[in-house]
């Protein structure tokens, strides 16, 4: 069954890379419970944003492996490994692995998967990612995809707010973007934490550590307001 609403988990987490193999973060078996397909998940890896790096694509591929979850991926490097359109609509979760949000918007355009992801998320599939997984799904927000950190008002807009993750390095930076106009209000997410969306309305903060913390910034005048955001421990 797919998700009841269209849903993204906006995230500042995924897999602990320390682990031989890599270790899934609880934010999936949250994601399999919301799509309603505990039993035999099927989700989707894409990892544009990396370039499609070899290493992270076998890196998911042994952190799902000798469990239930029906784990695939879509690379665009140099062409479709699968066929969007058929692939994509398919799955019960599609997560977007980290890495340059910049250039997988552009690849993404390029290949109409902007369209096609709206569908998909418009349809119950539950669209999630860590770090540029994240971002993409927003108006904008912070990244150093340029190399310095700077604010780019370019997301797809599924979300019409800002983000910023790996917010402990970006905390100024987002703020003042927000005050300056550049960005509209938004969110936040610390190491660990997310964001959980029906629609485009906020229902929940989550995180798989304790120190994990998730914020709204809103523009009030010439200044901005941070609020903390309860957040609950997500647990295996």
């Amino acid at each position: 069954m797919p998700a009841g609403k269209p849903t993204i988990l906006a995230t500042s987490m995924g897999f602990n890379r320390a682990r031989d193999p890599w270790r899934p973060s609880p934010v999936f078996d949250y994601a399999f419970e919301l799509a309603g397909a505990l039993a035999q998940p099927k989700v989707c890896f894409i990892s544009t944003g990396t370039g499609d790096l070899r290493c992270s694509v076998d890196g998911f591929y042994a952190a799902f492996a000798d469990t239930d979850v029906q784990a695939s991926h879509l690379e665009l490097f140099d062409k479709p490994n699968v066929s969007p359109d058929e692939h994509l609509p398919q799955q019960d979760v599609i997560w977007v692995d980290r890495g340059s949000v910049v250039n997988l918007l552009a690849v993404w355009r390029a290949h109409r998967l902007d369209e096609l992801l709206h569908a998909c998320w418009q349809s119950g599939v539950v669209l999630g990612g860590e770090s540029a997984g994240s971002l993409c799904w927003f108006a904008g927000g912070t990244t150093d995809s340029f190399g310095a950190v700077r604010a780019v008002p370019d997301g797809l807009s599924f979300l019409p707010y800002s983000n910023s993750v790996h917010f402990d390095d970006r905390r100024d930076l987002f703020h003042d973007s927000v005050r300056r106009g550049d960005l509209p209000d938004g969110y936040a997410t610390d190491a660990g934490a997310g964001l959980h969306f029906e629609g485009t309305e906020l229902v929940a903060a989550f995180g798989d550590r304790a120190s994990a913390g998730a914020y709204r910034v809103t523009r009030r005048g010439d200044d901005t307001v941070e609020e903390s955001l309860d957040v609950t421990r997500l647990r295996k």
